[in-house]
């Protein structure tokens, strides 16, 4: 089937009334601050989680060899800590205007580059993690460390790319 032609008639499914008219999507829309509030702690999770990354992944890639892989390792929970909060508030924006996300291809390219950025951090979770904080300072990082560590950082600056692209590729029907 033609992912445009699919995306185009999502404006007929129901599901989307439903989480449009929740409870939830109800407030995003009625309480004056709610919007802009979900929004400033998404940008703060967002700021979390790709600090956290970038310095990881940095040091993975053989920058900042002063600092422990122990010690920036230590930093993780501050990542997860800053998805979980973009998680939450991504559910609200979508409760707010679901049509906005699902009619946009730009989303579904975005919920991707998330689900491959989780499935690198869990990957790197239980097979790297212990190996590499017990490396000392001036050793290098075992080279699949490394391309991960490249790959996390293309694919959390990408999943930043595509949301701020999610406005110029919005639907202009539903909702």
């Amino acid at each position: 089937m033609d992912l445009v032609k699919w995306i185009n008639g999502i404006h007929d499914v129901p599901a989307l009334d439903w989480l449009r008219n929740t409870p939830l999507g109800h407030a995003m829309r009625e309480i004056p601050d709610a919007f802009p509030a979900s929004e400033t702690a998404h940008f703060i999770g967002l700021s979390l989680l790709l600090g956290v990354m970038i310095v990881v992944d940095l040091r993975l890639l053989g920058l900042f060899k002063r600092t422990s892989y122990e010690s920036v390792l230590r930093l993780l929970p501050l990542a997860v800590a800053g998805f979980t909060v973009n998680l939450i508030t991504g559910i609200l924006f979508i409760a707010c205007n679901p049509y906005l996300y699902f009619t946009n291809p730009a989303f579904y390219l975005k919920l991707i580059a998330i689900g491959l950025g989780g499935l690198n951090a869990l990957w790197f979770t239980f097979a790297e993690h212990k190996q590499i904080a017990g490396l000392p300072n001036d050793a290098p990082a075992p080279t699949l460390a490394k391309v991960m560590a490249g790959g996390s950082l293309g694919l959390w600056l990408l999943v930043i790319l595509l949301g701020r692209l999610l406005p110029t590729f919005a639907s202009t029907g539903g909702g």
